[in-house]
Parts: C-alpha cells; sequence; structure tokens
C-alpha cells in the first residue's frame, strides 16, 4: 500500500488529521502534514504563463511560490486564502499553493478510511 508519510514514521500513528477547504464550489481535502502554510488575502508577486497556464507567483521571504488551480484552470484574480503545501522528492523540497475560497474544519480518519479515499493509492 502507498503511503502518504514515511513508512517508518506510519506504524507509530492511526489517525490522520484532513485540512478542508473550498474552490471554486469543490471540496478538497489535503493532509494536515502536507500543509506548510495558510496565506489569506495573498498578493501575487508576479504572474507566469507555466505549460499554457495563467499562474501568480507569491514571494514569501526566499521561495516564489506558485498559485495552481487544482483544475488547471487560468487563474484571472487572486483567492481569499492561498493554501501553501510542501512536496519533496529525495532531499530536493518545494512549496505550490492552491486557491480556496474558504476553509471548513479540519476532520480525523484513520488511515484506512483516508486510503479509502485515494483512488491513486488503490
Amino acid at each position: 500500500m502507498a503511503t502518504a508519510i514515511p513508512t517508518d514514521v506510519e506504524t507509530l500513528i492511526e489517525n490522520i488529521r484532513i485540512e478542508q477547504f473550498w474552490w471554486d464550489g469543490v471540496q478538497i481535502k489535503i493532509p494536515f502534514h502536507c500543509v506548510y502554510a495558510c496565506i489569506p488575502n495573498p498578493v501575487a508577486d508576479e504572474w507566469k504563463r507555466i505549460k499554457g497556464v495563467s499562474v501568480p507567483l507569491i514571494r514569501v521571504d526566499k521561495y516564489l511560490i506558485p498559485l495552481w488551480d487544482p483544475f488547471h484552470q487560468n487563474m484571472s484574480g487572486m483567492p481569499k486564502l492561498a493554501i501553501v503545501i510542501s512536496h519533496h522528492k529525495g532531499n530536493q523540497f518545494g512549496l505550490f499553493a492552491y486557491p480556496a475560497d474558504h476553509m471548513d474544519e479540519h476532520i480525523i480518519l484513520s488511515y484506512d478510511e483516508w486510503f479509502e479515499t485515494q483512488s491513486s493509492f488503490q
């Protein structure tokens, strides 16, 4: 089974906290440990076309964070919130953000319940 956290840590944890936010009428759920920050009223420092999509870039300290529409649409304005997501490959770390209209309260699920909702893990 694929895991959302390293396998050596997975055995220590039974539940996972899920952050829930809404964008364009669709609820998006992300594991808490993947959420790096939540930026209210984000401001684009610049705009760039990446793979044919208009993407705002937000500068936070030394990072320039792309704000990707999760549905791969052009961003024409700035959202109420930017949910910054951390990701890594090997020893390389990166950040990107999803737009959000608002956030719901988090939920707690068992790992089995979480993985049942993730078709990419099955």
